[in-house]
């Protein structure tokens, strides 16, 4: 098939190139060499099969499925609290190369369920972004534009935010705080938007203006997102520490300062700086670190 397609989701329209190879029917784990693009920049090595069934169960988080009106949503939880704290996952393996979208975009390294097992709160979370961890049946419209341009769009963020309603209903919560790794910081700050439940927004390496970040690495526009930068204003009153490295290319701290500086007023924003990390590496000390300081004899 050569054009343009274009799938209706709710009165949104999401096109796609048909020259580009998409899919229904997904594999949760691919093998063999791969060059993994998942925020814009190529990365090479061997692909990994990230082990999240094990994991969860070693970790003591049970599983489940949401079934939103757009998208099968995988979650994991354990505990429960009236605060629930709620992970969210990175774009994944969004792309094989600059011109080759992936067909799965579900992560090898599961960076953000990493750094929710790490956590030692009472009511913990983790949630994929659509069409990641989901096969067969389940791989509801699941076409490269949810994993590309349109990441970031209404028929996502609708989907993750009813999700969260349930989860909050499941584990008994009444209020939510959101971390999201990379693309899904952007997420965080989206879903956060648009509720009133959110108490507190913690980025780590989030992309939380995608135009700027599309410009620094001449990379396509995500046409189809909805952009963090452009909700600034009216999240800026939500506590927020964003987590940043000068060791990140993928995501440079410059994205993170394009998106407070929307703000007019940044009294509950934070930006926490630290070196040594890329944006691949190990996040969880500073998270815990800013969660440290969140305790309330700090």
């Amino acid at each position: 098939m050569n054009g343009v397609g274009q799938i209706m989701i709710n009165g949104n329209a999401i096109s796609w190139n048909r020259t580009v190879p998409y899919r229904f029917d997904v594999s949760v784990f691919a093998v063999g060499v791969l060059f993994l693009l998942s925020a814009g920049i190529i990365v090479s090595g061997c692909a990994r099969k990230f082990p999240v069934q094990s994991f969860s169960g070693e970790h003591g988080f049970t599983q489940e499925t949401f079934l939103g009106e757009n998208f099968d949503l995988k979650w994991f939880w354990r505990g429960q609290g009236d605060v629930l704290r709620v992970y969210i996952e990175g774009d994944g393996k969004a792309w094989l190369s600059r011109s080759r979208p992936s067909s799965d975009p579900t992560p090898d390294d599961g960076a953000a369920f990493r750094l929710a097992a790490a956590d030692t709160g009472t009511a913990v979370m983790y949630l994929a972004r659509p069409c990641q961890f989901v096969e067969g049946e389940q791989a509801r419209n699941c076409i490269t534009p949810f994993w590309t341009s349109a990441r970031f769009s209404e028929p996502v963020i609708q989907d993750l935010s009813l999700a969260l309603d349930a989860a909050k209903s499941r584990i008994g919560a009444r209020r939510l705080e959101l971390v999201g790794y990379s693309g899904g910081g952007a997420v965080a700050v989206l879903l956060a938007a648009r509720r009133d439940d959110v108490d507190l927004i913690v980025t780590v390496a989030g992309n939380l203006d995608h135009t700027l970040w599309t410009e620094m690495h001449g990379v396509s526009p995500l046409r189809d997102s909805l952009n963090p930068v452009n909700v600034a204003r009216g999240v800026q009153g939500i506590r927020q520490v964003h987590i940043v490295s000068v060791d990140d290319e993928v995501v440079p701290p410059a994205v993170v300062e394009s998106y407070v500086r929307a703000m007019t007023d940044t009294n509950t924003v934070r930006i926490v700086t630290v070196k040594g990390v890329e944006h691949d590496g190990d996040w969880r000390e500073a998270v815990a670190a800013v969660f440290a300081d969140q305790e309330p004899d700090k």
